[in-house]
């Protein structure tokens, strides 16, 4: 007798009454065999539930064989998986929500429903998020904003694909998405990664311009203490540096610089150095500003890390604003090549300011420019067009 084929997704097949109909709907939508213990976890009344699919269309395809069971049926759920993460097409068009518009009055069914639509929709959405990413990658920026933007249009976001979805567009250098993104879904994060979309949304307001909300979020993760309190305080002194206040900002940075040498955390003392050294430099005093980004390119080295083109950017800057003009100028070309390899527009922006810093060249300020606005980053903007019309 051949096997039976049964549709899932998007729509809830003939079942026979509950608690078999829950029975059917977990092993179609968990195919091979399944032991008494699995079901029972979710089923408790199985014996009832195996009566009741034995009596329904299901019956002829119940297989059981010491203590376990499954269906000989093929559902679209086995070849939905099959799809994700690999195939956006395919996995896009066999796309519903799993058994659509059934609900059981047995709370573990329920529970365990509820979650394996989130991982089928949370699926769905990782093979966007991915199929983008590597748009993205190949340099195919506007395909890949236009993907998820279909994808926002047509399905609804969990917590888990809002994060993976706001990464995406951060990386695509579109911080007001991203921050839309998270504020979505904020209040559903589980709370022991919401302190981090915190931290992520105010990052992503400050850059694209929402100053005052993003202030103030960083100044409560601040007040809170902790690794990502530290880490607030640099967001908020790499935009101080920006506006104006390099001393606010050199403050931060040592305190950070502190924590991280307290931590043996690598990565918070390479942005606290970068801060240092951005701020030391507006302050007018660039070669202790050499001396802290070096140290940053240590940190780099001792972890096995290329050089950021950011640190070889303001380094550069550093090197011009102390008199090295040459220094200066083979600095911010190493720099503009990395950020280039990279395709990352802000970083080649400020290598692009450090070797107008270093020659005096118009053009490399006005490509400087250019490149801020391709990055989003709207603080960066506004101070070339400030340092414009100085």
């Amino acid at each position: 007798m051949e096997g039976l084929s049964v549709e899932l997704l998007g729509r809830t097949p003939e079942l026979p009454p509950s608690p078999g109909a829950e029975l059917a709907i977990y092993l179609l939508a968990r195919p091979g065999w399944r032991s008494r213990e699995e079901l029972e976890k979710v089923i408790p009344e199985l014996d009832r539930a195996l009566e009741q699919v034995r009596a329904s269309r299901y019956g002829p395809y119940l297989e059981e064989a010491d203590g376990r069971f499954q269906l000989r049926a093929e559902s679209d759920v086995l070849a939905y998986w099959q799809d994700a993460y690999r195939d956006w097409a395919g996995t896009a068009e066999r796309y519903g929500e799993l058994a659509a518009g059934f609900s059981s009055a047995i709370p573990a069914f329920q529970e365990w429903l509820e979650a394996e639509r989130r991982e089928v929709l949370h699926a769905l959405w990782g093979t966007a998020v991915g199929k983008a990413g590597a748009l993205l990658d190949q340099g195919a920026k506007e395909a890949a904003l236009a993907l998820v933007a279909g994808a926002e249009a047509a399905y609804p976001l969990e917590p888990a694909s809002a994060l993976d979805l706001a990464d995406f567009y951060w990386r695509a250098r579109r911080p007001a998405d991203t921050a839309r993104v998270i504020e979505a879904v904020l209040e559903a994060i589980p709370e022991k990664f919401r302190d981090r979309a915190r931290l992520n949304l105010a990052a992503a307001r400050l850059r694209a311009g929402d100053e005052a909300a993003a202030q103030a979020e960083l100044r409560a993760l601040e007040a809170e203490g902790g690794e990502l309190g530290v880490w607030a305080g640099v967001h908020r002194g790499s935009h101080a540096v920006l506006t104006g206040d390099a001393e606010l900002a050199l403050r931060l940075a040592e305190e950070a610089f502190a924590a991280a040498e307290e931590a043996t955390d690598g990565e918070l003392a390479i942005a606290a150095l970068m801060l240092k050294g951005e701020a030391l430099t507006a302050l007018g005093r660039p070669k202790e500003a050499t001396h802290a980004l070096g140290e940053a390119l240590g940190i780099h080295e001792v972890m096995g890390r290329s050089f950021s083109p950011v640190v070889l950017a303001l380094l550069a800057e550093a090197h011009a604003a102390w008199g090295y003009a040459d220094k200066a100028r083979e600095l911010a070309e190493k720099a503009f090549k990395e950020a280039r390899a990279q395709r990352d527009p802000y970083a080649a922006s400020r290598a692009l300011w450090a070797l107008f810093r270093a020659t005096g060249e118009a053009g490399y300020a006005e490509m400087a420019r250019r490149e801020a606005a391709e990055a989003g980053h709207a603080p960066w903007q506004r101070r070339l067009e400030e340092l414009a019309e100085a």
